[in-house]
Order: C-alpha cells, then structure tokens, then sequence
C-alpha cells in the first residue's frame, strides 16, 4: 500500500452550502456601530423590521450592505437604543436558487441619499467595511476605501471553488460601461496581518472613526492601500494560497463556474476567504448600477483523482484524471515502481495501491470533501498485457563508471529497458542506479531517458536521446543525462550514458559483453589517488577524508584517518 497523506485534516466545507439552512439579520458593520444593533432612521423602532432593515443573509456569511452616515438613535430618557443610517444600501437579498428555495443575488445598487454613488455588491466570509468622507466644495464622496477583513477558520486545504451562478447586466445608460466583469477570489494564510488608523465609516466631514484593522486583504495580498497606517505582521505569517478569476459576459440560465485554487507553499492554512462580487473587487471606481450576480450551491471542492500514474519510471502516455482504465503492454510490475501525483494543490488525498495478477488498482480518497462530481473516491485500473511487451526488450550487461574521471565501478551486472513509443521513438531505463562512494553501494533510482530517437542501418539501431533536470535519491539529486548507443541484430548493445550532476561528469558505459582487461591485475602498476570529484592528488601527506584507490585496473575506497 502507497500514502501520499500531506496533512491531518478533518473534513471542512463552507457555512451554508447551498444557501438552505439558517439565515440570519444583516447587520453591517463599521467603525461606529461595531457590533451594536442598528434601526431604521425614519420609523426609529427596530420592532417594524423584525429581520432588519437590510434583511437576512445565509449564516457564516456576509452581504455587503452598508449602513451610511450612521447616526445614535436616543429613547424619550436619553437611553442610546441604536443608530440611524443616512444612505444606508441593501446590495444583497434571498432569491430563489438553482433547484432550491435559497441563493443570493447581489446587485449593484445606488445609495438612496446620493444615487449617482452606486455601492458594489459583493459577498464575503470576513467582515465587509467601506468607509468615504464628503467634499463640500463638490458635495461628492471623497477618501473612499473598504474591502474585507477577517474570514473563516480551516485546517483543511480545498483544491477549488465550485457555484452556479446566473449574471444579468443593466440596461445601458448612454455611455455607461454596462459590461463590467463580476469577480471571484479565494485567498488563505496563516499568522496575522495589522493595519492601525484605519477609517472604517462613513461621514459628512473630513472626521472619520479609524481603528486597527486585523487581517485585511489587501494587507494579506500584498497590495497597497489608499488609506490606513502601519502595517505589521505576526513572525509566522505568511500567504499560502491566491486565486483571482473574473466572470466575462452575461448568463441568464445558471451556469456552473470552477474556480482552481493555486497555492504558493506546503503549509497548512488557519484562516481562508471567500469573496464573490457583482462588479471588478478591486476598482470601487467603476461600479454600474443594477448588475447583479446570483450564485448558488457555493462549496469547496476536494479532490480524490490524479493529475500522473508512472510506471517503471515513465509517465502513461495519454493519462487524463477523468479516464480510470488503462491498457499497458508488459508485466504488472511491484507496487514500489508504481508513483502517483495527487491532481490539484490541496494535495490532501490518500492513495492505495493493490496487486491482483496483471491487475494493478489505485484507489484515491479524500475524507476532507467531495470532488467535483460529489464523490470522495476514485479508483485507476491498470491491465497489463504481456502479449503485447513485444514492444519492450531488456537487456543483460555489465557497467563501467568513472566519475570525474575517477574509476567508480567495473563491470557491475546490470539490465538495461528499451520501451518502443513510436515508429523512431522510445523510452530507454536503466533501473536501480547506484554509485559506492565509499560506504557501500548507494541506490540514486531509475535513470530515465524519454523520447530517445532510434535509426536503422545494417542490422544495428542507434540510439539518441537526452533528458534535462532527471531527479534521482527523490529529488535529492538533479542531473542532466545524454545517451547515446547501439544494439546490434544479435541483441549485444553499447550505450554510452553521460551524467552531468552538480557540474561533476559521470561516465558510465553498458556492455553486453565483460570488459576484455576484466580480472587481469598489473600488480606493478604505480598506485594512483583520485579525491570524490575525480582529481587526481598526490598521496603524500592525504589530508582526512575519502579516496579511490587505482592500480592497474583495480579500484578500491580507502578512508584516510
């Protein structure tokens, strides 16, 4: 059995999937009110508005209504009983959804106290803000800013985004960009960003309410803010996914939409955000009244498919992670040459691997969530078929390496693997390379040549081909590798293997046949010492360390004290 287990997640999806369970009231934040209840600034009784003045939005979730100009709100004894909003917006309500009685439509609207200020509709899992002053010389807003701050507690790490969405645009209004594009971003991060003197209100005058300001996103993006002050951030914080797409075009049907999320590191995130919004997120100058965005069935997608099967080294021709049977000609090999990559950046899947005669089975599981067809498992067959190895040919020999110019080894058993891919084409393997550097043979893994280009005259074929950045002792060790050879009618071969590893040249050679000075000993021969890089050294006075040992034609490690 194989694990690719990146991290010990639990399963964790996002508040109110499809929009069906709890709603709750609205009640838009800012730097006045913070928390407290608001209530509608005509009737001054919240009783008349059972669900708010703004309405009810899905739990765990935030529309971004603005309240206005917030002003207190005093009962007949001078008890501060809420605030008033002048210009408050609603930009989001319930709707009915995609075969379902809930989804969110947010529309871009006009604040009712100055309608040629339309206020962006959008929807996010942190606190929504916006915050403008009043130029009196214009009587236009001034200082305007907001976004998001905050988002949702994960220990998991989805691969994607997934809705249904329906996108209407307004009609156009003489020369008004109607066309505007709706925005989708997904970021996650660890750590703490801090921003101090941020105004988070809105006012009549230059006076706005500023506050420190905890994870805002344009602070965790990396981008610059047009208003706020310092900005810290806590030792380990630290961005670990980013995903910025923008929806083009208007769709009246519902319309499915997917969203990769690309990620920058292996860490695990604590906090992510999600926000989905009618308008460009990032261009609060540009907003056109009345486009709205309907989105429903909103959720995280994990994976439980792969993105490449190798066997024996070399990438199935032709994979895709939506085709789960695959025909291969020769024989099952063992479970350990079989290697997987986890499709997506979440990397959170599990993969088995089981044996059954020339049967082998890989099954993917993610206990996190489902993918995007609402499964948690997915299973690849492949059926080897022996008949068909035809196509593949090995060959018995023997290989000599020097390395640096150094004697490594001598005629060492070895089998080489030619895998026909095409008329002039194949993949050549020399499985279970290994090189003694002087405790004992070390295993690097499968040198893989991909691609080689094959010809034929008199009987011999040729071979030539070279592979660029081959990882060998997994991942450890990057190599650039040129092959060059030639197996004759009589199967006996000739290849010539240079290894070009951390600027040191590793010449290696396969024979079908010994090496005609095998066994014979120069007993006279002057001993020669070569250091690991394959110098030469004088043996007077070695310093500590290792070295090969050369004499005549025998090779030997000797350890210098």
């Amino acid at each position: 059995m194989l694990s690719a287990v990146a991290y010990p997640t639990a399963a964790q999806q996002l508040p109110s999937v499809g929009f069906e369970g709890e709603w709750e009231k609205n009640v838009p934040w800012n730097s006045v009110t913070d928390t407290l209840s608001f209530i509608n600034a005509t009737l001054g009784m919240e009783e008349n508005y059972p669900n708010g003045i703004f309405g009810l939005q899905p739990k765990g979730w935030i529309i971004a209504n603005v309240n206005g100009v917030v002003s207190e709100k005093f009962d007949d004894d001078d008890n501060l009983i809420g605030y008033a909003g002048l210009g408050a917006t609603q930009v989001g309500y319930k709707v009915v959804g995609y075969n379902s009685e809930s989804a969110v439509i947010l529309q871009n609207s006009p604040n009712p106290f100055m309608p040629t200020q339309i206020v962006p509709a959008y929807l996010s899992l942190g606190k929504t803000w916006a915050t403008n002053t009043l130029d009196w010389t214009t009587f236009a807003p001034a200082n305007k800013d907001g976004g998001v701050f905050g988002g949702m507690e994960i220990s998991s790490r989805p691969d994607a985004l997934a809705f249904v969405y329906q996108r209407e645009y307004a009609p156009a209004e003489g020369d008004a960009d109607n066309a505007q594009n709706a925005t989708v971003l997904v970021y996650a991060w660890k750590g703490t960003w801090t921003q101090k003197d941020v105004p988070a209100n809105n006012s009549m005058s230059a006076e706005t309410v500023k506050v420190t300001m905890t994870d805002r996103d344009r602070n965790i993006l990396g981008m610059t803010t047009d208003q706020g002050g310092e900005v810290t951030k806590s030792d380990d914080a630290e961005l670990i996914a980013k995903s910025l797409d923008q929806i083009v075009g208007e769709k009246k049907e519902w319309t499915e939409y997917f969203l990769p999320i690309e990620y920058l590191s292996d860490a695990m995130p604590t906090k992510i955000n999600v926000v989905i919004a009618a308008n460009d997120y990032f261009d609060s100058q540009r907003i056109v009244n009345g486009n709205s965005l309907t989105v429903d069935n909103v959720r995280f997608v994990y994976y439980s498919r792969l993105g490449e099967i190798k066997v024996n080294g070399v990438a199935i021709e032709g994979f895709d992670s939506n085709t789960y049977e695959y025909s291969i000609a020769g024989t099952a090999p063992a479970i350990d040459k079989i290697e997987t990559v986890i499709l997506g950046g979440g990397k959170s899947a599990q993969t088995g691997v089981s044996v059954n005669g020339k049967t082998i089975t890989i099954t993917v599981a993610n206990d996190n969530g489902a993918d995007i067809d609402g499964r948690n498992e997915h299973s690849y067959v492949l059926n080897f078929d022996e008949a068909a190895s035809s196509e593949q040919a090995s060959y018995a020999g023997y290989l000599n390496i020097e390395m640096g110019g150094a004697p490594m080894a001598e005629n060492t058993p070895a089998t080489i693997q030619i895998t026909k891919t095409g008329e002039n084409t194949c993949t050549f393997v020399l499985p279970n390379f290994s090189l003694d550097l002087g405790g004992g043979p070390t295993p690097l893994g499968d040198i893989v040549v991909p691609d080689v280009t094959t010809s034929v005259e008199n009987g011999v074929t040729t071979y030539k081909g070279e592979v660029k950045g081959l990882t060998l002792m997994q991942g450890a060790l990057v190599a650039d590798v040129d092959l060059q050879g030639t197996i004759d009618a009589a199967g006996q071969a000739d290849m010539v293997i240079e290894v070009m590893w951390n600027g040191i040249p590793i010449h290696v050679t396969f024979t079908s046949k010994l090496s005609g000075i095998a066994g014979v000993i120069d007993e006279n021969a002057p001993i020669e010492y070569y250091n690991l890089n394959g110098i030469r050294v004088e043996s007077d006075q070695l310093p500590a360390g290792i070295y090969i040992r050369r004499q005549g034609n025998k090779t030997d490690k000797v350890i210098i004290r």
